[in-house]
């Protein structure tokens, strides 16, 4: 049996699942912070959010797949989990580094807007 392509099978769509509801949430939620820093420019807000909507999906993508490439030969059921649990971790830590990073960075503009003021 192939334990790489039901690693595949079983991988894809875990991710795709996670990536789909962390970046819906992101955009529903982020978008009271971008309203702040446009002045209530709703079109402005919603072009921004869309945009940055599109390069969350974009890049956690392009690294699930490209983290496809660098998996070992699977062997064993056990080997198997491991490196589900191991790639899938990897992603969800660097989608919360994402997060936390756009987080700060939207507090510090915030902050010198409101300093500004």
């Amino acid at each position: 049996m192939n334990y790489n392509l039901l690693s595949y099978a079983i991988y894809l769509p875990i991710i795709g699942i996670i990536m789909v509801k962390v970046g819906w949430m992101f955009y529903k939620h982020g978008e009271i912070y971008l309203m702040f820093l446009f002045k209530h420019n709703q079109a402005l807000v919603a072009s921004v959010n869309k945009l940055l909507l599109a390069g969350y999906y974009l890049l956690n993508l392009g690294y699930a797949v490209i983290s496809l490439a660098y998996w070992e030969q699977i062997h064993s059921i056990v080997d198997m989990l491991h490196r589900l649990s191991e790639h899938l971790g990897i992603i969800i830590i660097a989608i919360a580094v994402l997060h936390y990073n756009n987080v700060l960075l939207c507090n510090y503009l915030i902050k010198s807007k409101t300093i500004k003021q």
